[in-house]
């Protein structure tokens, strides 16, 4: 069985699928399937699939539970099939259920999902079956809605009546009258408060996120992506405030997958591979820092990122020390920082923009640490801030694979090796999955 981590994309191999869920005491999930348009809604409130609705063009509701998938019984005209659960009828949250699990199970396919970090959520869409070039893939979502079945319900066109899955119980056959015509479908709120967070070793979750539609399509505003560190010896006072920068270099490579080709690029500071905001991977490498302490300021190794939903990145650091692997932590705080924000005098996020700061301590002595995991879901950034290491005395780069699972060591993978021998740190930096 393959697991999947939040917002991995996998090919569905097999045209007929069943999907399940477990969690809490049997019975305290209700799994409902909804099939959508291009433009996000129903065609008719007969394309929410639930045990008053058990039957709709290529999905059932059987009678254990779970869902049975055909895609090639789904009409033309549905592009996505949401499958999510709910625990309004057992007036419970998802924090009280505990541990849920999704399976995906075919004469292909064997795929789990486990949705992190749920609490007060009523709704929770688990995995969604969406066309992509003439194919079906899955994507696993794990959005929670705690407003409810009937606003998850409103977001894509049914209109919430009696039928809808609010209770267990059986309910009367519907009325033979013309279903009322469905609200014009509405999307989930735009959060428009400050991100402002600091996720270290000691954080209990170790994910963030930003709402990037808050800029109201504003070009002026602008997102980087980096690595800053104070140097190897730097000196603090008791406030951590820095008293002196240190010296030292860090490698850094942006790893960045595209989930429609599977195809990967590598950016860094080395000429030839900055990368270019006007075409994939959209990102633009700041160049080299060569070190902190220019300045009295921190060495800074960034890229400015125009986010798009069809890329996942992953922020790697080679940290070989003196010709052998070494502890980045060397380094004097390192850590990296996601600012977005309206742009100032220097093009980069202002003052006023939000934050999101890993913080690194690992005491490893692997060559490779990848330090941030970023990727953008219906217009929502989010931060993976799980510091993962290669395999002890590798050099091979961690990579994601097909289904933007973290890979430790990979044949496809890249190898990092001394720039002063190879005039360069990779052995490559482009290929496929």
């Amino acid at each position: 069985m393959e697991l999947l981590v939040k917002g991995a994309k996998a090919p569905l191999v097999s045209t007929r699928a069943r999907v399940s869920a477990s969690g809490g005491a049997q019975g305290s999930l209700d799994l409902i399937a909804v099939l959508l348009t291009e433009s996000g809604v129903v065609r008719s409130d007969s394309d929410m699939v639930f045990f008053n609705n058990p039957v709709a063009d290529g999905v059932r509701l059987d009678p254990d539970g779970a869902f049975s998938v055909d895609v090639d019984a789904v009409p033309p005209g549905i592009d996505r099939i949401v499958v999510a659960a709910s625990t309004e009828a057992q007036g419970i949250t998802f924090g009280q259920v505990g541990a849920v699990a999704v399976t995906i199970r075919s004469e292909s396919d064997d795929l789990e999902f486990r949705p992190p970090d749920l609490s007060s959520e009523t709704v929770l869409i688990l995995v969604e079956f969406y066309r992509r070039a003439g194919a079906w893939k899955i994507d696993a979502v794990g959005q929670g809605y705690a407003a409810g079945l009937a606003a998850f319900a409103t977001e894509r066109g049914i209109s919430v009546d009696d039928d809808a899955p609010q209770q267990a119980a059986p309910t009367p056959p519907a009325p033979t009258a013309p279903a009322p015509t469905p609200p014009a479908p509405t999307a989930p709120a735009i959060d428009m408060r400050k991100v402002t967070v600091s996720i270290t070793k000691d954080s209990p979750s170790k994910t963030a996120k930003i709402d990037l539609r808050k800029s109201q399509g504003d070009p002026s505003w602008v997102l980087t992506v980096g690595l800053e560190w104070d140097g190897r010896g730097a000196k603090y006072d008791r406030n951590g405030r820095v008293k002196k920068y240190g010296k030292g270099d860090l490698d850094v490579y942006f790893f960045c997958r595209n989930e429609e080709t599977n195809e990967f690029v590598v950016l860094s500071g080395e000429p030839g591979h900055t990368g270019d905001l006007d075409r994939w991977p959209y990102i633009r490498h700041h160049g080299d820092s060569l070190g902190p302490g220019r300045g009295n300021r921190p060495a800074v190794e960034q890229v400015t990122v125009r986010p798009q939903e069809n890329g996942d990145l992953l922020v790697n650091v080679y940290q070989s020390v003196d010709n052998g692997a070494g502890a980045i932590d060397e380094f004097g705080n390192p850590r990296v920082a996601v600012r977005y924000g309206r742009a100032g005098a220097d093009g980069l996020p202002g003052p006023d923009a939000d934050e999101i700061v890993v913080h690194i301590g690992n005491k490893k002595n692997s060559y490779w640490a990848t330090i941030a995991h970023i990727d953008v879901q219906d217009g929502v950034l989010l931060v993976d801030g799980e510091t993962r290491y290669s395999k002890p005395s590798s050099e091979v780069m961690p990579t994601l694979d097909r289904h933007g699972k973290w890979i430790r060591q990979s044949q496809r993978a890249p190898i990092g090796q001394s720039k002063s021998s190879a005039g360069q740190g990779l052995t490559f930096y482009t290929g496929a999955l």
